[in-house]
């Protein structure tokens, strides 16, 4: 069982969008993810989604969408975008899930003998400067992040990893950390996946590989050539059971 990702795959079946108007990089970038998600993962393999899935903005649109991602191999572990608009409450997207499907949002799973957690995010801000509202979101996610991290804790086994997914960068364009990256190293969290990035400017500044303990990977689908990245392979043998949707 290996664990891969990739972010970022603005799906849009229902109402297909040309992103190619974006970069020409784009060009059937949903059939290019197809081959290369074929080709490299096994039906055993977590896949963690950090955001973006899909442009649809409500749960009828969503459904070929999930249908595509349904048929691909692995247990693919979704987490909301700034894109994703049909994304709800947590209860309500669960019920809209395929089978090799899960969602984590503020909360903590285990599936395949790793921990996996994630929540919505922000992109990183000077707070000193930040006006009430920001101040407020960044709170709530702050909360959301330590009640995700508490409960990852209490399911974790000795020498189980540990995935965070977060869909903006966790560090701004200086480096500079959120106020997330303190609770991921004191959780000791394995690896922090983040999408989001589209720019190759943007690529280039973004933080990546082991800071202070903790594995970052910008896996942006256009930024890792629309084919899955492989985070990890874990080889800690969970006494737990993968949950399975029927």
């Amino acid at each position: 069982m290996a664990v891969w990702a990739i972010s970022d795959l603005h799906l849009s079946f229902a109402n297909p969008k040309r992103r190619e108007h974006y970069a020409a990089r784009w060009q059937d970038h949903a059939e290019s993810i197809k081959n290369h998600w074929i080709d490299s993962i096994g039906p055993h393999d977590l896949v963690l989604i950090p955001g973006d899935i899909s442009m649809a903005f409500n749960h009828r649109d969503l459904q070929p969408d999930l249908d595509w991602l349904g048929r691909l191999p692995g247990i693919k572990i979704l987490a909301p975008g700034n894109h994703d608009r049909w994304w709800g409450r947590l209860k309500n997207v669960q019920t809209v899930l395929r089978r090799s499907q899960r969602a984590v949002d503020g909360i903590a799973i285990v599936e395949a003998g790793a921990v996996i957690c994630g929540a919505r995010s922000l992109d990183v801000i000077d707070l000193d400067q930040a006006n009430p509202l920001q101040r407020q979101q960044y709170e709530r996610i702050a909360n959301a992040v330590h009640s995700m991290l508490a409960e990852a804790s209490s399911l974790r086994a000795p020498g189980m990893p540990l995935y965070v997914l977060w869909h903006h960068p966790p560090f701004d364009q200086y480096g500079r950390p959120g106020p997330w990256v303190s609770f991921f190293e004191k959780a000791q969290v394995t690896a922090c996946v983040y999408g989001h990035l589209h720019a190759e400017l943007q690529w280039s500044f973004a933080v990546q590989g082991l800071v202070r303990g903790v594995r970052y990977a910008c896996v942006s689908a256009d930024a890792i050539g629309f084919r899955p990245l492989r985070i990890d392979r874990p080889t800690h043998d969970s006494k737990q059971p993968t949950q399975v949707r029927s």
